[in-house]
């Protein structure tokens, strides 16, 4: 399980995040909604330790991965490297991984040999092969279109629903919101609370 006991979040002098309680479970997955610029990817920076100068309490597991609004590829590597270098994973479980996220085949390829979906499944795959114990996606299916918004929802709930691990997932979108959460947060106000 993941916590977080916050009580402000600044930048200088303004203040962003208010007081914000927060747990995620295994099993769990956690949607966040609000505005652009309300601080969605701050308090999602804060639950993964990449930002520690904050008031309050953490409380986070050792194993985390994270699914960002863009690919994060190594564009100079193959596919098959962007897992096994990234992650330090053998080979043979590479390939069970593409496989499952649909890119058997590709592992030669480079990720700019990709479409923008595939990308996107191979950043799925990077995530889920190291088993993590919490699972952060900041808008992973922005600049999809809607087809294949649908199915890389589909995808992830299938990953998420086999391996039972926490997540917790930033959208603009309550459709994505409602088919992937076990339960859905608004962030409002400023400085932002959960709503």
């Amino acid at each position: 399980m993941i916590s977080v006991d916050l009580k402000s979040k600044s930048f200088g002098s303004v203040q962003i995040l208010g007081e914000i309680k927060l747990s995620v479970s295994a099993g769990e997955c956690v949607a966040l909604l609000g505005p652009s610029g309300i601080g969605k990817t701050t308090l999602l920076r804060i639950m993964s330790g990449l930002d520690s100068d904050f008031a309050g309490h953490l409380t986070k597991p050792n194993r985390i991965a994270m699914v960002f609004q863009e690919p994060t590829l190594l564009n100079w590597r193959t596919v098959l490297q962007n897992l096994t270098l990234v992650t330090g994973i053998s080979t043979d479980k590479a390939r069970n991984a593409l496989s499952e996220v649909g890119l058997a085949g590709k592992e030669a390829l480079y990720p700019l040999q990709l479409s923008l979906g595939q990308r996107r499944r191979l950043s799925l795959a990077r995530a889920f092969v190291t088993d993590p114990d919490f699972l952060i996606m900041d808008e992973p299916f922005v600049s999809l279109d809607a087809e294949r918004i649908e199915e890389m929802m589909e995808l992830t709930q299938k990953l998420l629903n086999k391996r039972k691990i926490a997540s917790l997932f930033v959208t603009h979108s309550q459709e994505e919101a409602s088919m992937l959460a076990t339960r859905i947060q608004h962030l409002r106000g400023s400085p932002a609370t959960l709503a």
